[in-house]
């Protein structure tokens, strides 16, 4: 029989959600012994409309890149250690909005889309929107939405609300 996961897309953005969910994703990519896929998708200070309609020019469109490089090694530094050793790893950057690029990533038979859920202010989600909603509506596969952590319960704050 032969294995239905065959690459892992993650989106890594360096948040907290984002390097749970890298973490989650190099787990199932071990699990399903698929390739491992981080993806960081990145925009100019402009931001992705201003993108759109008057791209970086090349010199900015290069140092753009580059940084968004540099940020995917920290975020695989972060949350792995590096790029791992035991997994097949093929991270990508790319340039523009976030969901759709992430749903294009994922756009292959045995992919399986990794995105946190819950790392921004309901401002952000009503501002930005969701990533994570967009690409579980948007993404022709699976969709796996990693929960942020709970905070640790603080054992002094809960005797006194006994």
């Amino acid at each position: 029989m032969q294995n239905s996961v065959r690459r892992v897309v993650v989106g890594v953005d360096g948040s907290a959600g984002s390097l749970l969910a890298l973490r989650r994703a190099a787990g199932e990519a071990r699990r399903h012994r698929a390739r491992l896929c981080p993806v960081l998708v990145y925009s100019s200070p402009r931001g992705d409309y201003l993108d759109a309609v008057w791209p970086p020019d090349e010199e900015e469109a290069r140092e753009l890149s580059h940084q968004a490089h540099d940020r995917l090694k920290c975020a695989c530094e972060r949350a792995l250690g590096g790029l791992p050793r035991d997994v097949p790893c093929e991270p990508v950057v790319a340039l523009g909005p976030a969901g759709p690029l992430l749903v294009e990533a994922a756009h292959e038979d045995g992919d399986l889309l990794v995105v946190g859920g819950g790392s921004h202010g309901p401002v952000h989600r009503l501002l930005a929107g969701s990533v994570s909603r967009y690409c579980v509506r948007h993404a022709p596969g699976p969709v796996l939405v990693v929960p942020p952590e709970r905070p640790a319960a603080d054992p002094e704050a809960a005797a006194h609300r006994v």
